[in-house]
């Protein structure tokens, strides 16, 4: 963005420098100005500033603007400046080209003599070398014409491509050097002058104190680079109110930091720079652009002399992304590459070669690299041991993408999944289906297949974990996969022990002592939830609480959103066994915060069931019934969470004064532990508060009950049919004995026995 004329900021001194050569060349004394400064200071501002005042007060204004891309053309910019001369059709570059000088001077010189000329030159440094010659003879011969010669350029010399002749005429350094000629240097602005800017109309209009509290952000951003504060102004409205103290880079910046480079300068050095990030250093900058380091530090002061870089490195990484967005894909990939190679070379990091790797990758498969496999998998491990789950599944995605054995692919797909259950789980379930096949095929061995099983269970497929478990076969070891399975689903297999006992102990220690440490928590996670459930001994549930406290107090222990989620639920299991209904509530709603019900799997009913019994405890019912409104899975009735949540719903129905559902759910527990060999425990008492009311269901019999159930369900008589494997007939007879008993007339009477597939 071209910023215009008003929109000088603290250049006044400069613009009244350029009035008083105008007044000296008005009496005769032809003068010349060179505005140097880094892009985007704001010189063809000024200059634009000025021309338009000396074209209001009656002079002859001529306009050219020189490029790189027009370097090449004879006389460019001398046919730019003749062209607003009336009659005049520009000076002839053949035969003898030393022959246009004089032709320009004469034109102008005639010009002259009607009214002051000033002749304006953006980026001089680009003129082509006959228009250099010419500005050149010009500015020796205006000492008594009424002309003014004024350009613009950068204060530092100009880039060269290694090996390049140099021009024959340096239009900057000769200009500066000029008697005839005054230097006029634009710097970028300091805290002052942003401040400034932002009070003004174009800048936002913040008043005096508003202004002086943002501009330390703003210069941070800039540099006090003008185009680049113009742009963040025209930014703001989409990004939001002026007041928010650090301002927000979009679009406008993004433009106006690649229109401050230039190709082959700071284009290339701003572009190795962003792809070498944090790696960079003078050394490998210049060993990726294949230039002496000599060649890299003029480039280095000119980007920091613009405003985009601070000790070495980007202001604001909107700028870095808008260099690396201008990439061009090959350009990129040649970088990219390139980067990877020294930094290898270099012996760097296996993070840093790892970060680059991930930059490298492109749309398509990646290529099949053993070292880049075994690189990636060290930086997974170094960044999973730093609490850095997100950073890890990046690493383990690249290199299971890149890995060509399928054993080994196998134990990466392993290692991701793992790495993204620490922070979300739920991204885990698009593995699930290689999971599986990896399992069935026998590319886990038994002490590997523990990871893999876990997140099955973790996400309700006992299907899956059944067939894989019988892939398994006898192996050693697999007799314990098979008893913690069987904690979480009975018909996976025996669970290890009665509950309450040595094996339920077992259980909970091991999956505590992974959650402490730094081992894959599934599927000992599930398994420990369920064991808390049926360890009866209040002083063992006190021992829990203290073990799974050291999950946020152990120095070293790896802390992951699904950590603190799974040590959250577990310790408001215990708090809600010890009757600490403050505790558990607080428990369980962070660990609902940290995971979102998705995520938690078949797990979800256990922080639920916990909130909803502390939510009753405290009396709080519409809490309870909130929380009751929560989808669970299916297969979470197949689980042993399965009783804990049914008996939570029934102590909350019942204290909410619905005891035909209650005694549903309360009965439905009780089915479920019958079913599966379940003793009844202090933890899962489900008698007590049935005998504390009425129980109407009681006097059903099982299949009447049944039949009950999915009748409240709304489920018509022949689908009632159907799921119970018996006629329509008896269906009609078991309702009419079940309205009898209950004293009902309908299914909408039945309403309060909400069934639930634990308990068909």
């Amino acid at each position: 963005m071209t910023p215009r004329p008003q929109e000088l900021v603290r250049r006044d001194r400069e613009l009244g420098r350029l009035r008083e050569l105008l007044a000296v060349t008005r009496r005769g004394e032809g003068r010349a100005a060179l505005v140097t400064g880094s892009p985007g200071s704001g010189k063809t501002a000024l200059v634009r500033a000025f021309t338009a005042e000396a074209a209001d007060a009656g002079a002859f204004v001529l306009h050219a603007s020189a490029s790189p891309a027009e370097q090449g053309i004879p006389l460019g910019v001398a046919g730019q400046l003749l062209s607003a001369v009336p009659g005049f059709t520009g000076p002839d570059p053949a035969p003898e080209p030393a022959a246009a000088l004089p032709v320009v001077r004469d034109v102008l010189a005639e010009l002259a003599a009607t009214a002051p000329v000033v002749v304006a030159v953006d980026d001089i440094e680009y003129t082509d070398e006959l228009s250099a010659r010419c500005l050149l003879y010009l500015c020796g011969r205006i000492g008594a014409a009424r002309i003014m010669l004024l350009g613009t350029g950068s204060a530092h010399q100009p880039p060269h491509p290694p090996g390049a002749a140099l021009p024959a005429a340096l239009p900057v350094a000769e200009l500066a050097r000029h008697p005839r000629c005054l230097a006029i240097a634009l710097t970028t602005l300091d805290e002052d002058g942003v401040a400034a800017f932002l009070r003004a109309p174009y800048g936002g209009s913040a008043d005096p104190a508003e202004a002086r509290r943002l501009a330390p952000a703003w210069h941070r951003a800039t540099g006090g680079n003008p185009r680049l504060l113009h742009a963040l102004a025209e930014d703001r409205p989409q990004c939001g109110p002026l007041r928010s103290d650090r301002p927000v880079a979009s679009a406008a910046f993004k433009r106006a930091v690649t229109g401050c480079l230039r190709p082959g300068g700071t284009l290339d050095a701003a572009r190795a720079l962003a792809v070498l990030g944090p790696s960079a250093t003078l050394t490998t900058l210049a060993r990726l652009l294949g230039v002496h380091e000599r060649a890299v530090g003029p480039l280095m002061d000119v980007l920091t002399d613009t405003g985009l870089l601070e000790s070495g490195r980007f202001r604001h990484e909107a700028a870095r992304a808008a260099v690396l967005e201008e990439l061009p894909p090959k350009e990129s990939a040649r970088l990219r590459s390139g980067a990877v190679a020294l930094l290898r070379a270099d012996g760097a990091g296996a993070e840093t070669v790892a970060r680059h790797l991930l930059a490298a990758d492109g749309p398509g498969p990646a290529p099949a690299e053993p070292w880049a496999v075994d690189v990636l998998a060290e930086a997974a491990g170094q960044a999973l041991r730093a609490a850095r789950p997100k950073a890890a599944a990046g690493f383990l995605d690249a290199a299971h993408r890149r890995c060509p054995d399928p054993v080994r692919r196998a134990g990466l797909l392993d290692a991701l999944a793992g790495a993204e259950w620490e922070s979300d789980p739920a991204a885990v379930t698009r593995h699930l289906p290689a999971l599986e096949q990896a399992l069935e095929s026998g590319l886990f061995e038994t002490d590997r297949a523990a990871g893999p099983l876990g997140q099955l269970l973790w996400h309700g497929r006992p299907g899956a974990a059944a067939r894989a478990l019988d892939a398994l076969g006898g192996e050693a070891g697999t007799g314990r996969l098979r008893a913690e399975a069987g904690y979480v689903f009975p018909e996976l297999g025996p669970a290890p022990g009665p509950p309450g006992e040595a094996g339920a102990t077992a259980a909970v220690e091991r999956a505590a002592a992974a959650l402490v440490s730094r081992q894959h928590p599934a599927p000992g996670v599930t398994a420990a939830l369920c064991a808390l459930l049926y360890v009866g001994e209040s002083d063992r549930a006190e021992h829990w609480h203290a073990l799974l406290r050291e999950t946020r107090t152990t120095p070293g222990a790896l802390d992951t959103p699904a950590r603190r989620a799974v040590a959250a639920a577990a310790a408001a299991l215990v708090h809600g066994r010890l009757g600490r209904h403050a505790e558990a509530a607080a428990e369980a709603q962070r660990a609902l915060g940290l995971l979102s019900p998705e995520a938690w799997g078949i797990a979800v009913g256990m922080p639920l069931a916990a909130a909803v019994l502390a939510a009753t405890g405290l009396g709080e019912h519409e809490e309870a019934a909130r929380l009751l409104r929560v989808p669970v899975p299916e297969a979470m009735f197949r689980s042993r969470v399965a009783p804990h949540y049914l008996l939570a719903r029934g102590r909350s129905r019942l204290a909410a004064e619905q005891p035909v559902a209650a005694v549903g759910d309360l009965h439905a527990c009780r089915d479920l532990m019958a079913r599966w060999g379940i003793a009844p425990c202090e933890a899962l008492d489900w008698s007590t508060p049935t005998a504390r009311h009425q129980d109407p269901a009681a006097r059903l019999s099982r299949a009447e009950r049944r039949v009950a159930v999915l009748a409240a369900q709304g489920c018509t008589n022949q689908v009632i049919a159907a799921r119970l494997f018996v006629t329509a007939s008896t269906v009609e007879q078991h309702l009419t004995k079940v309205y009898r008993k209950l004293q009902v007339r309908s299914r909408t009477d039945l309403a309060g026995l909400v069934g639930h597939p634990a308990e068909v």
